[in-house]
């Protein structure tokens, strides 16, 4: 009897893990495996390259990379909710450590990249598509692990909550994000 509910608690346990949102996320490395993922609202949100035709390139998982001389953003690409939907990170550094999302700023590629603050935001596409960006009110930060310039590798992890640019009072929360990119 005792080993029964033993073995009970165990598949349980597993189960429990298996069914947790982090469970399908990419692992947080820093090999430059171009991979990336978070929760939004909860919900499992990871990069997957999509699209693509005969005349069209697919938009890739992850994009953006070390820029403009003294920027690093990346883009994480996926479905959330049955639509496109993209997450950035734009930071005035290329540097490793941890940085704060917290000014009201012009978002990129909306803002001049040499004088737009550190921020994220969240976009989904199509009809009814919104952006969510974070400013002073609705802040959070990235820790930038690797910043390897002469490889071309950034990695870290993130986190933040946003505010939409057509309705303020809405808002989206993202959490145990990370990334891996190799440009």
């Amino acid at each position: 009897m005792q080993r029964t509910y033993l073995l009970g608690l165990v598949l349980l346990a597993a189960a429990c893990k298996k069914d947790a949102p982090e469970a399908g996320l990419p692992p947080a490395t820093q090999t430059g495996a171009n991979t990336g993922g978070c929760l939004i609202n909860g919900e499992r949100f990871v990069a997957v390259e999509q699209g693509g035709s005969l005349l069209s390139n697919p938009i890739p998982a992850l994009g953006g990379g070390f820029a403009f001389d003294s920027v690093y953003y990346v883009t994480l690409s996926g479905i959330y909710k049955g639509q496109r939907a993209t997450v950035m990170l734009f930071l005035r550094t290329r540097v490793a450590g941890t940085y704060q999302l917290n000014h009201t700023t012009q978002y990129y590629p909306q803002g001049d990249p040499l004088r737009v603050f550190s921020h994220a935001t969240f976009s989904t596409a199509g009809s009814g598509g919104e952006t969510y960006v974070t400013n002073s009110q609705h802040t959070g930060q990235v820790v930038l692990t690797r910043a390897d310039v002469q490889a071309g590798i950034a990695a870290g992890t993130f986190e933040f909550t946003a505010a939409s640019t057509f309705d303020p009072s809405k808002t989206v929360t993202v959490t145990s994000g990370r990334f891996d990119r190799q440009q």
